[in-house]
């Protein structure tokens, strides 16, 4: 095994947010396990190394290629609002934080999904290494123990929360051995059990007791009607390639409307990385994306109303692209990937998360699980199809990536962001098709992104010649303050012609890359 931030192998190859992640994935993998089994028990790992981001109370989108059928499945493991929710409950809107922002927590759900149909170990096994790290301990990382100093006010108002990511009330120190015992008795159970320990047993229906006593309404009914839903990925072409990605409640129709966008400007050739004009062109389609598929990225149920993501795909949708301006993202939040791949062109990337860092800020104290605060993907205009009701999905930022040449894989990838990860997964395949870069360099590069307000930011190591430049052109960036989160954090691998592999982990963020190498 070989670990950096960019790594070559033959049989194996996983990325994640976190080294033990990354170091469970290539050990299944050398065990003979399928990428499923690595994916999950990477995933596993990451919601224990990473509560804050991406723990047992979070949601997930999983896509899954298989080489053998060479076809290319989705499992949407979002969970819905609760049954007694209300917009009339938010007279004064949603609140950032608190009990009433959780939703049925998805994430277990799909990885027992993915491991039914594509696993070869037992699924006890495929827990095992996350099981034990919660019940030894692992130790805080960097971004964990600057995670509960932002944010210990939070994690100080809740009693589950404060007990488990506060020591004696204090912040935790880098390094400091985190042990989760109730969150390991809960791994447990689900590694006996399955996922229904979490939706129909006792799990769900604790975590749904801790959330009523904290003053919301999820219930053990909300859990015990929620189940995973497999589906077909959406795709469009771009520069002779497809690109898939995962359809709505996911934002990833925002990324192929701007691959859309994109495609339809005829260049004639290469601007270079650093080119004003290349950044120019990203942002004017990713505004125009975000104006035009506004009313169809919401939950597809067909009663809530969405745009047709095939009409938004084709002809329709690129004059509406081609007429567009403004537009901004509306979302935010705090995230962990993994992806993994072998030789035999197989690949998985799961992506998920508890939505803000630390999600709703409530823990069950008997379970060890820290709820999601994903009601703030929901908007309270009564006739957007992504308008808040009961047992609703609603819109996510999370969206993995997977790009084909010649009905053939390329690359699998995806990264956190919040409301930049569609940005940033542009700019990598933008870079790595229509400029020629390497994975690495298109990785490496200097990128642009939005603010919550909608403003084009510039990473702050992009010269200021660039930026300049891009403004000549009409378009309006100001550039970022340092190590700024909406740039995300890139867990990629490529896949080569003969089954030779290259992975890269973004330095953006704590992230490594593992290969076997035979």
């Amino acid at each position: 095994m070989d670990q950096l931030k960019y790594a070559e192998g033959t049989n194996g190859i996983a990325v994640s947010g976190h080294d033990e992640a990354t170091r469970t994935a290539l050990d299944i993998l050398s065990k003979g396990g399928t990428v499923a089994d690595a994916a999950v028990a990477g995933a596993a790992v990451l919601s224990v190394a990473l509560p804050h981001a991406c723990g047992l109370g979070g949601d997930a989108f999983i896509l899954i290629h298989d080489a053998q059928s060479n076809t290319t499945r989705g499992i949407n493991a979002s969970g819905p609002s609760a049954a007694a929710v209300s917009q009339e409950r938010f007279p004064e809107g949603l609140p950032e934080r608190g009990a009433l922002t959780c939703n049925v927590p998805g994430m277990v759900g799909g990885w027992q999904a993915l491991h039914d149909s594509f696993g070869s170990m037992p699924w006890a096994d495929v827990l095992k290494p996350a099981t034990r790290l919660a019940r030894e301990g692992i130790k805080a990382s960097p971004v964990l123990a600057r995670a509960t100093a932002l944010y210990s006010a939070l994690l100080a108002s809740d009693r589950g929360s404060k007990q488990f990511f506060l020591s004696n009330g204090m912040p935790l120190r880098e390094g400091y051995i985190l042990k989760q015992a109730q969150l390991a008795k809960t791994l447990e159970e689900i590694a006996r059990n399955g996922s229904a320990s979490l939706y129909q047993g006792a799990i769900g229906r604790s975590i749904a007791h801790a959330c009523q006593a904290a003053g919301g309404v999820l219930s053990g009914d909300d859990f015990a009607a929620y189940a995973p839903e497999w589906v077909t990925p959406i795709a469009t072409t771009y520069k002779g390639h497809e690109v898939r990605a995962m359809p709505p409640n996911s934002y990833g129709l925002y990324l192929l409307l701007q691959l859309m966008a994109l495609e339809a400007q005829v260049d004639g050739h290469r601007q270079g990385l650093d080119a004003p004009t290349r950044f120019a062109k990203l942002i004017r389609a990713a505004r125009a994306a975000f104006v035009v598929g506004a009313r169809a990225v919401a939950d597809p149920d067909p009663k809530y109303g969405a745009e047709s993501v095939d009409m938004l795909l084709g002809p329709e949708g690129l004059k509406r692209l081609q007429a567009a301006t403004g537009g901004k993202p509306a979302n935010r939040g705090g995230t962990a990937v993994i992806t993994v791949a072998d030789s035999s062109g197989n690949a998985v990337t799961i992506i998920q998360s508890v939505f803000m860092v630390f999600g709703s800020g409530v823990s069950d104290p008997e379970t060890g699980v820290l709820l999601n605060n994903r009601m703030l993907g929901f908007t309270l205009e009564d006739d957007h199809p992504n308008a808040l009701a009961p047992r609703k999905r609603p819109a996510h930022t999370l969206c993995p990536a997977m790009v084909f040449k010649d009905n053939r894989l390329r690359y699998a990838l995806s990264t956190p962001g919040g409301p930049g990860q569609t940005l940033t997964l542009v700019q990598i395949i933008q870079a790595l098709i229509e400029e020629g870069a390497s994975l690495k360099a298109a990785v490496e590069a200097p990128r642009w992104s939005m603010d919550l307000s909608g403003a084009a930011l510039a990473e702050d190591t992009m010269p200021a010649s660039v930026v300049e430049g891009v403004k000549s052109l009409g378009v309006d960036m100001a550039t970022a303050e340092p190590k700024s989160p909406f740039f995300g954090s890139v867990k990629a691998v490529e896949m080569q012609a003969g089954g030779r592999l290259r992975g890269v982990a973004d330095h953006r963020r704590d992230a490594t890359v593992r290969a076997l190498a035979s």
